[in-house]
């Protein structure tokens, strides 16, 4: 599947796609019960549904992986920063 086949299919279809796989909605079709398995793993992704929205998935599990695994970023506390504005001022 090309990128921009991709992204049209999860741009229309995402909160379809993901209100069936966390069982907001209820399938009413075979094609939709199969893409719920599929969802959940108990089968392989074979329509493009299945698989944009898999890819969809694992760039998601990506993004939160790499979040987890960065270091956290402090703000600085007002007095530090005044602090720096001070040093900046007297060069």
């Amino acid at each position: 599947m090309d990128e921009a086949r991709f992204a049209a299919l999860i741009r229309r279809h995402l909160p379809f796609y993901r209100a069936l796989a966390e069982g907001a909605r209820a399938p009413a079709t075979a094609a939709q019960r199969r893409f719920v398995a599929a969802a959940r793993g108990e089968v392989e992704p074979e329509t493009e549904h299945e698989r944009a929205f898999a890819r969809w998935r694992e760039g998601v599990a990506r993004a939160d992986r790499a979040l987890a695994t960065e270091p956290m970023r402090t703000r600085p506390d007002k007095e530090s920063r005044s602090e720096a504005r001070l040093r900046l001022k007297r060069r």
